[in-house]
């Protein structure tokens, strides 16, 4: 089968345009944008990347004009308030069309800026919002599933149960898990179809799972006996608060650093796995620390929920998306594929 795909790498602010053109980005039709900058400061965050993106359309505009046909652009959950909880989260199942929060959101500040440049330019846009992203390739291991994966693996190591470290609320409660080739493939599938113009689509797997269900099946993936989960969530916890959690995964792994690190070393996990993302303030030497300082953080924003985290895909539904997937069985998929890259043990 001919390789249809070209990849390079660019600093998208300084390069994107001389870079496009090596490639030959003047016969480019379809846009695809996912790229994101990490920032502590709410209104630094919706800064950094609205450069990023006004750079990628406007490199667009230049490079390639009026052959393109679709801007893509990828947002998610966050658009919810799933992020802040309480007041600002929209109400489930999440609408397309919810009512915006108050206050800064970066995925605000992008989806305007797309429908500003769509108008002017005469593109049309397609705006997918994806909730917990499940997969794994080298070069980019920091997800969800892979911080489980972790987790269970360090867990598994000590000859101890997997214990949840989240709140008996977000336990019993459905959350939307999104597949990340499912999710590439609805892109592809609405960017191109002629009857979708202009549209913003909810894309999870389209199953609808509890918590408590997920984690069943993450046990037994990694071989543990089933644990009877006991929880201990403060009697005056409200629906919508977060960082409600049994433990935190910042303290654990600080107490686990030398257990991950015996297992690396004996299974020869794969050394550069702690290089996937990019940790600037982190020091080079320490191998545990780099791969874990961010995952913790992400583990405890998810499961810290206290509410269900559920949205409509109606939308997608009526253009004619009919994909199911098993999430407990994307999963098992993902931890396998982390398996073959050597990022968790094997056994």
């Amino acid at each position: 089968m001919k390789n249809i795909f070209k990849f390079i790498t660019l600093h998208i602010v300084d390069e994107i345009v001389t870079e496009l053109l090596k490639a030959g980005g003047q016969s480019i039709t379809h846009v695809y944008h996912y790229t994101y900058i990490e920032k502590k400061d709410e209104n630094e965050l919706d800064e950094v990347n609205k450069i990023l993106f006004q750079q990628a359309l406007d490199a667009t505009v230049k490079i390639a004009g009026e052959q393109v046909k679709c801007v893509s652009l990828q947002t998610g959950y966050k658009y919810y308030g799933v992020h802040k909880g309480g007041e600002y989260l929209a109400s489930r199942p999440y609408s397309e069309h919810a009512p915006r929060h108050k206050g800064s959101n970066f995925y605000y500040t992008q989806e305007d800026l797309l429908k500003e440049y769509s108008k002017k330019h005469n593109w049309k846009y397609v705006i997918t919002r994806p909730n917990i992203i499940v997969g794994a390739s080298k070069g980019n291991a920091m997800n969800f599933a892979v911080s489980l994966a972790i987790y269970a693996s360090i867990q598994k190591e000590k000859g101890q149960s997997l214990v949840f470290p989240g709140n008996e609320i977000l336990w019993n409660s459905v959350v939307d898990h999104s597949d990340a080739l499912n999710t590439a493939r609805f892109q592809i599938w609405s960017s191109t179809n002629i009857k979708i113009n202009n549209e913003i689509f909810n894309i999870y797997n389209g199953d609808e799972v509890k918590f408590s269900t997920l984690w069943s099946s993450i046990e037994k993936y990694f071989g543990f006996t089933h644990y009877e989960q006991t929880f201990h969530t403060p009697k005056d916890t409200k629906i919508g608060d977060m960082n409600v959690l049994q433990f935190s995964l910042e303290k654990y792994v600080s107490e686990n650093k030398d257990v991950w690190e015996r297992l690396a070393k004996r299974e020869k996990l794969d050394a550069s796995a702690s290089e996937y993302a990019t940790w600037g303030f982190i020091g080079k030497n320490d191998l545990y620390i780099k791969l874990m300082t961010l995952r913790r953080f992400l583990l405890d924003f998810v499961l810290g929920r206290a509410f269900d985290d559920h949205g409509d895909m109606t939308n997608a539904r009526q253009y004619g998306w009919t994909v199911t997937v098993d999430t407990t069985e994307c999963y098992a998929q993902c931890f396998d594929r982390l398996k073959k890259l050597k990022i968790i043990p094997s056994d």
